[in-house]
């Protein structure tokens, strides 16, 4: 891995870096320049990743802000240590990865959404309840998040969402507890180094409302506001675009045809993935703790938002 960086990016998502994050190549090698300074001076973390690429996706998940790129790294790495059964092995070793990502159950898809945001596409037909259980749901997320960290189109232009709760099953709802669910909202919204754009919800069942409202509580304000629950394709098709979705969904190509660039995706980064299970970090009761269902903040949120859900 290289301390330096070697831009290869386009002039349009150079264009892009500027507006978006004010990012050039002085800010740049500054801010990467203090971030490593800063991590080598933290009490905390005793090793992780130290490489150029690694390091910008959270300075530009930050918008170059040194203190905050550092504080989402502290929570990578913390989450990384404390719920190693959703974060160690993500390869396609692991069978329940392997089938749920072979059939389609989550995609990045190949070209952008109208806004330049990589797409990433859900659908949980093919989750076996009988085979897998909620953490291999959570490690199917977290494998897909990984991988959209690599993109450097998601680090600039961000992430968009189109997540079909149509083909969630009554059995799949059931397995999903607050400890899960505040892990899975942990690793989308204070985990990894990804600028969540739009969620677009798609076909939400009323047996899956409760679950919903539950898991929006774990979500700061400001994400709560870019979810987006709507009974059909249609303005997915309008702010997304038809064509970059699965055929099933209105695009051109099959679901499972753009399961295979997945697979291809992640045997193409298998190593980079590996290699950043090679970090340490210390840490305390509380970050153990913290998906304990007696939490305190996590209650008061749940209580806050239980209200009606507004459907485009």
């Amino acid at each position: 891995m290289s301390s330096s960086y070697e831009c290869k990016l386009s002039e349009e998502l150079q264009k892009k870096a500027l507006e978006n994050l004010r990012e050039d190549e002085n800010l740049r090698n500054q801010s990467l320049d203090q971030f490593r300074e800063w991590i080598e001076k933290h009490p905390r973390i005793k090793k992780c990743p130290m490489d150029a690429n690694f390091l910008l996706r959270f300075l530009r998940t930050k918008k170059f802000s040194v203190p905050d790129a550092l504080k989402l790294l502290e929570n990578y790495l913390t989450t990384r240590k404390v719920l190693p059964q959703v974060f160690d092995g993500l390869t396609l070793d692991d069978p329940a990865l392997k089938h749920c990502v072979s059939n389609g159950m989550i995609l990045i898809l190949p070209e952008p959404d109208k806004e330049g945001r990589v797409v990433i596409s859900y659908n949980a037909e093919c989750f076996d309840t009988s085979k897998y259980t909620a953490t291999d749901a959570n490690r199917v997320l977290n494998f897909a998040l990984q991988l959209a960290c690599f993109d450097e189109r998601a680090q600039i232009c961000g992430i968009a969402h189109a997540m079909d709760w149509g083909t969630v099953t009554l059995s799949l709802v059931s397995l999903l507890t607050i400890p899960h669910i505040k892990n899975i909202t942990q690793c989308l919204q204070k985990t990894f180094p990804l600028r969540h754009g739009i969620f677009f919800i798609i076909n939400l069942p009323t047996y899956c409302v409760a679950v919903f409202k539950l898991a929006l509580s774990c979500f700061s304000e400001k994400l709560r506001k870019r979810f987006h629950v709507v009974k059909n394709w249609d303005r997915v098709h309008e702010e997304i675009g038809s064509s970059v979705l699965a055929k099933e969904d209105g695009g051109t190509i099959p679901r499972l045809e753009l399961a295979k660039k997945m697979i291809d995706l992640a045997e193409k980064h298998r190593e980079e993935i590996l290699s950043q299970n090679d970090f340490d970090i210390e840490v305390s009761d509380r970050d153990i703790n913290f998906g304990n269902t007696h939490d305190a903040d996590l209650d008061a949120a749940i209580v806050g938002s239980f209200r009606k859900i507004n459907v485009d």
